[in-house]
């Protein structure tokens, strides 16, 4: 016993954390004392004893806080914070222990009184009376009165993922993740409930640990413990102006128990899903009576790889009578699919709890990250095929060549190419590097003034620092030109402070909790970019002074925000609960009058029990209304600015650089507002085995703020202006059950499904439509190819309706031409062909378990929506653009003999329902099958897993992958545009997982 008294007096002070490995290595290696033995002698048993014993989970974690009661009495105890517990002066007639735990199955276990006894609680995975994160407190899940969905770590843990991101695919009704792109690093898009704004970012707020405005992609996805995410305005509206897409809340993972290590590390090997049906050098020799030379070269083949992630994540964790700890590291390295596309990431995380005082204690939370990503691909190809060696550029280019002649050097042109450069040349001669330095600190302090009131401060600070280095290496008298290079480096620092009050007083069945803020944000943006180039030698970006023609620039970016907050919140007797909220925000981006706006929200819900003779058991009905803020815009845009002129002479010789009128600034300007209203129902069935969660909202935001054309007797341009409405309504429909509960083999399953449908209500008084192009211009095109239009869905396509090809006997035409639909005046007709936002999205999640066996698996399914395809297009056409026709389907090109509807030239629109394909999609997205064994020699746990993802799609798309699109991710009046969009990859994975 002198041993173990020892160990505890050294739990109380946190060790370095090298220290922490090696302690836990040494405790876990250490034989167990036997406290109790067979051969112990009993004198003179008593009529009562006691009990001992330990409360673990299923991974063999301790539980602090079980209460342990002997069943049929009021007998019990509450463990400490080892999991450990003792009952004295028990009767030798009880026979049950009764063991519970908050978001745990409660276990009844014989009681016995001769050893001390090791309970297990496995996971309730529909506990109602778990806490939820809800946006500066915690509340219960079945007290909920908003649209909140809650996404646990136990709900991914079984699957490697690379990104937070790819942790909520599917796992939410109304949260739609879309990976735009299969680029290592690249963004992800997340939509909350639709898109809300035209011009400004459409993707959700995100709070790490009570700090607003972190990144999801340089989080360490181990390192979390659940998200909530806030979607209706009754939640969201706690965080004002910023809330109007949704709020993501992530809390990360805390010390608990004794110390433990856990070792997590994984391979995959990722390859393209299939290949798009080209020509080969011998059909395209053929067709277009061209030599192919050396056999020729298959380049998807040449672009395309094996791509190979390696992830190592190490964490330990444990908690004294003070100072609880977790710390971890985690080192990322993955190579895409298409040469030269890497993605590297560190991270290091520490998070400390400390009990200064029975009433004083502090959180110190400390994350730092480096990612780096090599050759970017940008999404393919913005204005032309061959920037960077887009996938365009691959699928073009003339396969009768190959990459290198008989020299070994590269085949740089091609006499068939019309301008063309050989884009693997191009893609290994060019060096894009993106570096990005992370730090993400914060400290919470929290002072318990009474028993039920509590003040807390949170201090934190976002640190960004963005660098980009890029040369462009093609060497000189290329048809493109000598190398050229440039940078940039961007500074982004937000500092937050934090004053929350809270009170919670039950008085009899009424419970009262009130929630006071205020807040202060501060965010200063900073960054310059530098040019060079052309150069005549061989160079890189750390020599942009050598080019002929340099050019530099800087910006500044400050802003700041004040908030007030008051939410109160009441329930009576667990069954009525009514909540307000009343944020006021203050923004520094406005000008003065216009600066605060005030964000209501009030919600209601109420609970009936024991319905139908008990059938159902819980069933909730829920409505709310709130309105949140939008004020996405750059600083100083209320602000007109001047920018130079050209240069004038002065005198006759003299040369004088004057002034003109830059960006038109509108003092005017004010909040973009959403309000919404929800309704929503709960209904538990099944002893809390099969739940249903169902809502229905409606959202309208309103004083977009637009950019509107300025008449050209103005000088034209744009002006930002609050003018505009946009709609979203739909459902949302979950399901939650344990299908099977036995011993030895479990099945738990949840199914989602969102419908959206959004329309554009009104624009600018003097602008009922807006044309663009959010993917580049597009060398064959009937005019632009993305159209906003007042009664219309954000999204549509825009351009020509195809009729197939005129045919010999034709008047006034060319037999072989592309034919299209045309108006009374003869000219080609323009309208909407198709819409690329889908409205109905379903996901299903599996977990099974068979002894020592689990599987797990994603199936998900998203439909109503359009691609256009201008890959296709621009490989389908015979000039006019920078590739050449090698799309497949030119075997069937049209002749006098064969006059199918494949056209040979003329007019050729890539904006045309030609290249408007069905974009629906189902995927297997994720199958995980792991094998799992607990305390074996030295080791408290072990799984070994195997698992693939998007293992199959089922789609009639012809190009890669439907879900990949050259559209941003914070985009959100097109989606679905395939120019040359990286395509997500199929990847299987190898791990191990270790704990100590």
């Amino acid at each position: 016993m002198e041993m173990k008294a020892n160990l505890k007096h050294k739990k109380g002070s946190f060790p370095p954390f090298l220290l922490v490995f090696l302690v836990s290595f040494a405790l876990t290696l250490c034989t167990p004392l036997k406290v109790f033995g067979s051969n112990s002698l009993i004198v003179g048993v008593p009529i009562q004893q006691s009990i001992k014993g330990n409360v673990i989970d299923a991974l063999g974690e301790p539980l602090p806080g079980a209460s342990v009661v002997i069943k049929g009495t009021s007998v019990g105890v509450v463990t400490d914070f080892d999991g450990n517990f003792e009952i004295l002066d028990v009767s030798q007639d009880a026979e049950i222990l009764m063991v519970s735990y908050i978001g745990m199955k409660t276990n009844e276990v014989p009681i016995d009184f001769n050893v001390p006894m090791r309970i297990t609680l496995t996971e309730d995975t529909f506990q109602l009376d778990e806490m939820v994160v809800v946006g500066y407190g915690t509340t219960v899940k079945s007290d909920l009165t908003g649209a909140v969905s809650s996404v646990s770590s136990k709900d991914f843990e079984k699957q490697p993922v690379f990104r937070v991101e790819e942790a909520l695919q599917g796992r939410a009704a109304g949260v739609q993740v879309t990976k735009n792109s299969g680029a290592p690093g690249s963004d992800i898009r997340i939509r909350v409930r639709g898109s809300n704004s035209i011009n400004g970012n459409n993707q959700p707020l995100v709070v790490l640990d009570g700090v607003i405005g972190a990144d999801l992609r340089s989080i360490n996805t181990n390192d979390i413990a659940s998200m909530e995410i806030l979607k209706d305005a009754s939640a969201t509206a706690i965080y004002g102006s910023r809330g109007a897409n949704g709020v993501i809340l992530v809390t990360t993972k805390r010390g608990s128990g004794e110390p433990v290590v856990d070792v997590d590390l994984f391979t995959s090997f990722s390859s393209i899903t299939k290949e798009v049906d080209i020509l080969s050098p011998q059909e395209f020799g053929s067709i277009f009576n061209l030599p192919v030379v050396d056999g020729g070269t298959d380049y998807q083949k040449a672009y395309f790889r094996t791509g190979i992630t390696k992830n190592l994540q190490v964490s330990a964790r444990g908690k004294g009578e003070k100072i609880g700890y977790f710390v971890s590291g985690n080192v990322l390295d993955q190579s895409g699919t298409a040469i030269n596309s890497d993605y590297t990431r560190y991270s290091l995380r520490s998070n400390l709890d400390i009990d200064l005082t029975d009433k004083l204690s502090a959180q110190v939370n400390l994350y730092g990250s480096n990612e780096k990503s090599f050759n970017l691909v940008s999404n393919g190809t913005r204005t032309s095929p061959d920037v960077r060696a887009g996938i365009t550029s691959i699928l073009g280019w003339d396969p009768t060549l190959p990459i290198r002649n008989s020299e070994g050097d590269y085949n740089l042109t091609s006499v068939n190419g019309n301008g063309l450069t050989n884009p693997i040349a191009q893609r290994r001669e060019s060096e894009s590097y993106q570096t990005t330095n992370s730090i993400n600190a914060n400290i919470n302090l929290s002072y318990d003034i009474t028993d039920n009131l509590n003040f807390s401060v949170i201090g934190g600070i976002l640190y960004n620092n963005v660098l980009g280095e890029n040369y462009f290496g093609i060497p000189a008298g290329s048809v493109l030109g000598p190398p050229v290079g440039g940078g940039n480096s961007r500074n982004a620092t937000t500092l937050q402070n934090s004053n929350i009050l809270t009170w919670n007083k039950d008085f009899g069945k009424s419970n009262f909790k009130f929630t006071g803020l205020y807040e202060l944000q501060s965010v200063r943006i900073k960054g310059l970019n530098a040019n060079g180039g052309p150069f005549s030698i061989p160079a890189n970006f750390y020599s942009l002074d050598l080019g002929t023609t340099p050019s530099v620039g800087a910006f500044l970016r400050p802003s700041e925000i004040e908030s007030w907050m008051a939410r109160g919140e009441y329930n009576l007797d667990r069954n009525l609960f009514l909540t307000a909220t009343i944020r006021s925000d203050k923004s520094s981006r406005f000008r003065p009058g216009n600066q605060v706006g005030y964000f209501p929200s009030g919600s209601i819900a109420y609970q009936f029990r024991d319905l139908f003779g008990g059938a159902v058991e819980r069933f909730k009905i829920r409505g709310g209304y709130g309105e949140t803020g939008n004020q996405d815009i750059l600083p100083f845009t209320t602000f007109s600015d001047l920018e130079t002129g050209a240069d004038y002479p002065l005198n006759g010789t003299a040369l004088s650089r004057g002034f003109i009128l830059g960006n038109l600034g509108n003092p005017d300007l004010t909040w973009e507002t959403t309000k919404q209203t929800n309704i929503g129902a709960d209904a538990t069935f099944l002893n809390g085995r099969l739940n249903l969660t169902l809502n229905k909202y409606w959202k309208n935001t309103i004083d977009l703020l637009l950019n509107v054309p300025l008449p050209t007797f103005v000088g034209g341009g744009n002006i930002t202006r609050n003018v505009g409405e946009v709609f979203n309504g739909g459902w949302e429909v979950s399901v939650d059950a344990v299908a099977v509960d036995l011993e030895k083999i479990n099945w738990n399953f949840n199914l989602n499904y969102s419908y959206n449908q959004n329309e554009v209500k009104s624009l600018s008084d003097d602008q009922t439509e807006i044309f663009f192009n959010p993917s580049g211009g597009l060398t064959n095109s009937a005019g632009q190819y993305v159209r906003i239009a007042e009664g219309e869905a954000l999204g549509d396509f825009y351009g020509a309706t195809f009729l197939g090809t005129h045919k010999t006997g034709d008047a006034d035409v060319t037999p072989g031409e592309a034919n299209y639909l045309r108006d009374a005046d003869d000219a080609v007709a323009l309208s909407v062909i198709g819409n690329g936002v889908p409205t109905h999205t379903w996901a299903l999640n599996n977990t099974i378990t068979l002894g020592n066996f689990d599987i797990n698996f994603l199936l998900r399914g998203v439909h109503d929506f359009d691609v256009l395809n201008v890959t296709r297009g621009a490989i389908s056409q015979s000039g006019g653009v920078q590739s050449l026709p090698t799309y497949g389907e030119n075997r069937n090109l049209w002749t006098p003999e064969n006059q199918t509807e494949v056209p040979t030239g003329g007019d050729h629109f890539i904006n045309s329902t030609r290249f408007v394909e069905k974009g629906d999609f189902i995927r297997l997205s994720n199958l995980a099958i792991g094998y799992n064994i607990r305390d074996i020699n030295f080791m408290r746990s072990l799984r070994v897993y195997a698992s693939g993802q998007n293992l199959f799609t089922i789609t009639d798309y012809q190009g890669y992958d439907p879900e990949a699109s050259s559209v941003s991710a914070s985009e959100g009046t097109a989606s679905s545009i395939d120019y040359g969009a990286y395509p997500n990859s199929k990847t299987f994975t190898i791990g191990l997982k270790i704990g100590f």
